[in-house]
C-alpha cells in the first residue's frame, strides 16, 4: 500500500516539475501588432540573458521576445520583432533607407564617409534595406536612426512589416541583449 501511495506521489511530483519548467521557461504570445507577416501566435524559449552562447546564442533571423524595454510613444509591453543586426554590424543611412551590414562583409578601415559613394552602395547591396517613415501611424514624428555600428551588447531588430516601429527609428532604437527574454522555437 505504502509504495502505491509512494508511486502516486513521485509522479505528482513529477509532473509539477514538469509543468513548472514549461511555464517558467516558455511562453505564448499573440502577434496582435502584424509586425511580423503571416505569424499569428508565437512560442518562445527563455534564453540565457548573459552571453547567448550555446544553442540559445540569438542569430540574425531569429524572432525574439523583447521584454522591459520601454521605446518611446509606446511605453513598456512586450515585443516581438526579428534580429536583423548583431553586435559589430554596420548601420548605413541613405536618404529614405536604413541598410544593415554584417560585420563580415565590412572593415572597419574602409567605412564609407558619404552614404552615397560606391563603396556605401555595394555594401548596402549586401546588407537588409528598409525604407523609412516619416511618422508613426498616429502621426508622431520618426527620427532615423544614426549611422554607425552595433554596439556590444545590442541588436538591431525590425518588424517583417515595412511600417513597423523598430530600430529603424530613434525613438525605438537598438534593443539591449539584456531586455530579450527568449526566441521563437515555433510559428503559426
Amino acid at each position: 500500500m505504502r509504495q502505491k501511495y509512494l508511486k502516486y506521489i513521485i509522479g505528482i511530483f513529477s509532473f509539477s516539475l514538469f509543468c513548472w519548467g514549461v511555464l517558467s521557461f516558455t511562453q505564448f504570445h499573440e502577434n496582435i501588432s502584424n509586425s511580423l507577416e503571416g505569424i499569428h501566435y508565437i512560442l518562445f524559449l527563455k534564453t540565457r540573458s548573459s552571453g547567448f552562447t550555446g544553442s540559445s546564442a540569438i542569430k540574425r533571423g531569429d524572432i525574439v521576445s523583447i521584454q522591459g524595454y520601454e521605446p518611446n510613444y509606446v511605453g513598456k509591453k512586450p515585443f516581438a520583432k526579428r534580429v536583423l543586426g548583431l553586435p559589430g554590424d554596420l548601420i548605413l543611412k541613405a536618404k529614405n533607407t536604413v541598410a544593415i551590414v554584417p560585420k563580415t562583409r565590412v572593415s572597419k578601415t574602409l567605412i564609407p564617409k558619404d552614404p552615397m559613394s560606391k563603396a556605401a552602395v555595394s555594401m548596402a547591396s549586401e546588407s537588409v534595406t528598409l525604407p523609412l517613415l516619416e511618422k508613426t501611424s498616429q502621426g508622431k514624428p520618426l527620427t532615423p536612426l544614426s549611422a554607425g555600428f552595433v554596439p556590444e551588447g545590442y541588436v538591431f531588430v525590425a518588424g517583417d512589416n515595412l511600417n513597423s516601429f523598430d530600430s529603424r527609428y530613434e525613438e525605438f532604437g537598438l534593443v539591449p541583449m539584456e531586455k530579450i527574454w527568449g526566441k521563437a522555437v515555433f510559428t503559426w
